[in-house]
């Protein structure tokens, strides 16, 4: 056997001792077989997912690349990522994909709160993948459901409208128009969404026939207000004004397909707390 080592310095020693290599070896023709396995594995795609799913190998990829070995940032990114996929959701898991997702009636963990009514109680989630594993990149306070003066005196005759938990591909990166005179950058509705109209005015539509629309219903910020109140007729807004125009929308704007495509059309998902 012939073994040649380079250092640094571009020496080289020859090693031609099989019993100097047996010693370091162990004296085992197991090591050499293991050699020879993980060889193989780089051009045997089978052998290779086999070995990739071993923890043994996956602790040595960690040392070698510590980004490799991350966990997953919080329970609710695996939450939230094994929900989308029970309900047989679509889930984005290419590098810089976004993940928008709402979470109903839930706290900044994914705990159920009540979801009252005129409060910032759902969530904004942005949700990625970084090195194959889901994390939440952002995480705020909103509503998915209107405030109060958008159920007591709804623009239509019809009563407010409560968007319906699901997936929808529907919104492009635009100005959003508020209907008091309020504009800002965020996602605009252009393609149609389930939805549910409250005609007792009273916050509940479960037992309400479910309708297919365009209703301008948008997704932008709650400028800062402590109330939902008239900060949603129906959209889907996050309280915070900071939150939503330089943390929110440039994690949507960096998404490559958006920059590859300023017309691309975002899918957003809408999840109930007990779907965790």
């Amino acid at each position: 056997m012939r073994i040649i080592f380079e250092t640094d310095n571009d020496s080289q020693t020859d090693v031609t001792n099989t019993d100097v290599v047996d010693e370091h070896l162990g004296g085992s023709w197991k090591y050499v077989l293991a050699i020879a396995v993980l060889a193989g594995s780089i051009v045997i795609a089978p052998i290779s997912n086999w070995l990739d799913s071993l923890l043994v190998l996956q602790n040595l990829r960690a040392v070698v690349n510590p980004q490799f070995g991350q966990p997953v940032n919080n329970s609710l990114a695996m939450g939230v990522y094994q929900a989308m996929r029970r309900k047989g959701y679509q889930v984005f898991t290419n590098e810089g994909e976004v993940n928008i997702v709402y979470l109903r009636g839930a706290d900044k963990d994914g705990k159920p709160n009540g979801n009252a009514i005129n409060e910032w109680s759902d969530r904004r989630l942005v949700l990625m993948f970084r090195n194959g594993q889901p994390t939440i990149d952002g995480n705020w306070a909103a509503t998915v459901k209107p405030g109060l003066p958008a159920i007591r005196n709804p623009l239509g005759k019809a009563g407010a409208a409560f968007i319906e938990p699901g997936q929808y591909k529907a919104w492009r990166v635009d100005i959003h128009n508020g209907i008091f005179g309020r504009s800002e950058e965020g996602l605009v509705q252009v393609a149609p969404v389930n939805f549910r109209r409250d005609v007792n005015r009273n916050g509940k539509v479960n037992s309400e026939p479910l309708e297919l629309g365009m209703i301008g219903l948008n997704q932008h910020s709650g400028s800062d207000q402590a109330k939902v109140d008239r900060a949603s007729y129906a959209c889907l807004a996050g309280q915070s004004e900071s939150g939503h125009l330089h943390n929110f929308m440039p994690l949507v704007k960096a998404d490559p397909r958006y920059r590859r495509n300023r017309a691309f059309v975002f899918t957003t998902t809408i999840l109930d707390a007990r779907d965790l």
